[in-house]
């Protein structure tokens, strides 16, 4: 543990402390569930505790392997997450309407969640090459930076535009399952990174305005989402049809009250609340834990992104501070965009409360996100230890060396 700063060690503790809310909170609004379909109470949270205990393994190889390998391994990263999405087109089950899931014997497998992580290891590993060789971090670099001859032109035209296309075909796929929540969040943390990396702020201008065009054109374009838009500013005004989930979420979150109805008591999970335990979880927990509870998982999230923004700022090395901002920001934001969609200030997504909507592949993606981050801290305060020492001797070397003569470091 010499190399875990305070930070870290928070942030590993606040994750432990979402982990335990969440283990508790799908029990809680899943039991019932599961014994009116028959089967055993513990089905969904034995379940969640597999991949629990698989995201914990990976997570403790991703801090072994270091974030060296990592990096080099960007390209199989892309590719392993490509062809799995390939796989669900032609062999994936469909769940209200969606094809995203690919069977594994008796679990199930959401390559998209996969894909969030791999779009940031990508993008990381090529702002991080073009850091370090002192090139423009501008999606343009391949255009307005020819180089000399025909075949060299072409090869920096594709080389410079990798690191946002590789995301983009990710985002692409999952669109067509379809998913315009998760096709947006693996776009748009990878944009992120190159606001971060120092990316001219007219690009920035234009990609938020080609964003907010593309959007609204898919969000208009499809009735069902255009719908979902429009609820939004009075779901009340349709509580049977298109605003069914907002005002279900918000009477429960409601009826929790300022201290909630006590722990396992909320009856709204009782097959009144649709997708309880994946996408209204944090209804659920409000409605047990009432507003005070409900703060508490807000104040954790916030707590994650500032551990998570501390860390990325001690590290000296582009690709391991690059790393930790984009998986920070994958796992607050994404929490903080689902604690909106339940109290009705975000339309109704698929995308689930970190650590606490009950999704194995979810839970997988987000312990081994932590893990990534962990091993990140790690390796940058190691890089810079050995990159301090070797200042130090070189210095040494220096005051040592007779006048008009080089140091032994020269011969």
């Amino acid at each position: 543990m010499k190399y875990v700063p305070d930070s870290l060690r928070w942030l590993i503790a606040i994750t432990g402390v979402l982990i335990v809310i969440g283990c508790l909170n799908i029990y809680s609004s899943t039991y019932y569930m599961d014994i009116y379909d028959g089967g055993s109470a513990y089905k969904h949270i034995s379940n969640h505790i597999l991949f629990l205990l698989g995201g914990i393994f990976a997570a403790w190889i991703a801090v072994k392997l270091g974030t060296n390998k990592i990096r080099q391994g960007a390209w199989l990263w892309f590719i392993a997450v490509f062809l799995l999405l390939i796989l669900v087109k032609f062999a994936g089950i469909s769940v209200n309407g969606a094809n995203r899931w690919i069977m594994l014997g008796p679990m199930s497998l959401q390559p998209s969640e996969l894909a969030k992580v791999a779009g940031i290891i990508w993008t990381a590993a090529f702002l991080a090459k073009r850091i370090n060789n002192k090139e423009p971090i501008t999606v343009f670099y391949g255009i307005l930076n020819r180089p000399v001859g025909k075949r060299r032109k072409r090869r920096g035209l594709v080389h410079h535009f990798l690191p946002i296309l590789c995301p983009a075909v990710l985002a692409t796929i999952v669109l067509l399952q379809p998913d315009m929540g998760t096709a947006a969040i693996i776009l748009f943390f990878p944009g992120l990174l190159y606001i971060l990396a120092g990316m001219p702020f007219l690009e920035i201008l234009a990609g938020i305005v080609t964003a907010v065009c593309l959007g609204g054109y898919l969000a208009v374009v499809s009735a069902y989402r255009a719908e979902r838009m429009a609820i939004l500013w009075d779901p009340f005004a349709d509580p049977l049809g298109a605003g069914y989930q907002i005002v279900r979420s918000l009477t429960a979150v409601g009826s929790g009250g300022f201290w909630g109805q006590g722990p396992g008591e909320g009856v709204y999970k009782f097959l009144y609340l649709p997708e309880q335990h994946t996408d209204f979880a944090y209804a659920v927990f409000s409605q047990e834990f009432g507003f005070i509870g409900s703060v508490v998982v807000m104040c954790l999230f916030m707590g994650f992104l500032m551990c998570g923004f501390s860390c990325a700022r001690q590290l000296k090395q582009p690709y391991e501070s690059l790393l930790v901002y984009g998986l920070t920001l994958l796992i607050s934001v994404q929490g903080i965009i689902n604690m909106a969609m339940v109290i009705g200030c975000f339309p109704v997504t698929g995308i689930p409360l970190p650590f606490i909507s009950y999704g194995g592949t979810s839970l997988l993606t987000n312990v081994i996100s932590v893990g990534l981050i962990w091993g990140a801290v790690i390796s940058g305060r190691e890089k810079s230890d050995i990159e301090e020492r070797r200042r130090m001797i070189k210095a040494m070397e220096g005051q040592l060396a007779p006048s008009g003569r080089k140091s032994f470091n020269h011969f």
